[in-house]
């Protein structure tokens, strides 16, 4: 992977990450989530919940967001935070990784693996042991990539979202260390 660069956004990068997130969201889930779900998205009230996120202070509980960048673009986010699902807690996984999408053009190119590895090690600095993170059922290309780092089924979930019926799964990783040393790996 060459030409990328990786930092911890800003609330300046609350407008460009709303207006990737809702472009990875149409190029990930074309196929997957209803047509009309996807094209109603909007990037601006994704980014006003991006500023929302990123105005808060830091904490050892708050939410990190990782950007990588080619050509002073956004091509890939990654965000990650204290556990909010309570169950997911009560199994021993008090991290979370929140979010993470790299862009068609950028996949296949080590983005997403750098991307894991910088979320995996900040939880593992912020005193959490372990993380999770919900993936669609329906979604091979993420599972299979969470799968290639050694992750566990721990859970399922039914949702309902605009009349659509969603399975997520979620995926566990005991030992954060276990993990940064498979990413690091990479």
């Amino acid at each position: 992977m060459t030409g990328c660069n990786f930092r911890v956004a800003t609330r300046d990068d609350a407008r460009d990450l709303g207006a990737m997130h809702i472009t990875s969201w149409r190029e990930a889930y074309a196929g997957i989530l209803p047509e009309k779900m996807l094209s109603s998205l909007s990037a601006e009230a994704r980014a006003a919940a991006w500023a929302k996120i990123l105005q808060e202070p830091p904490s050892e509980r708050s939410t990190v967001v990782y950007l990588a960048e080619r050509d002073g673009a956004i091509c890939g986010f990654g965000s990650c935070c204290a556990q909010r699902t309570e169950n997911l807690k009560d199994l021993g996984y008090d991290g979370e990784v929140s979010a993470i999408y790299v862009l068609r053009e950028s996949q296949k190119q080590g983005i997403g693996t750098r991307l894991f590895s910088k979320m995996s090690l900040d939880l593992s600095r912020r005193g959490f042991n372990a993380a999770a993170l919900w993936v669609l059922r329906d979604n091979s290309r993420a599972r299979r990539f969470y799968e290639r780092y050694s992750g566990q089924l721990i859970a399922e979930r039914e949702d309902v979202r605009d009349g659509a019926v969603l399975i997520e799964l979620a995926y566990g990783w005991p030992d954060l260390k276990q993990l940064n040393r498979l990413v690091a790996r990479e």
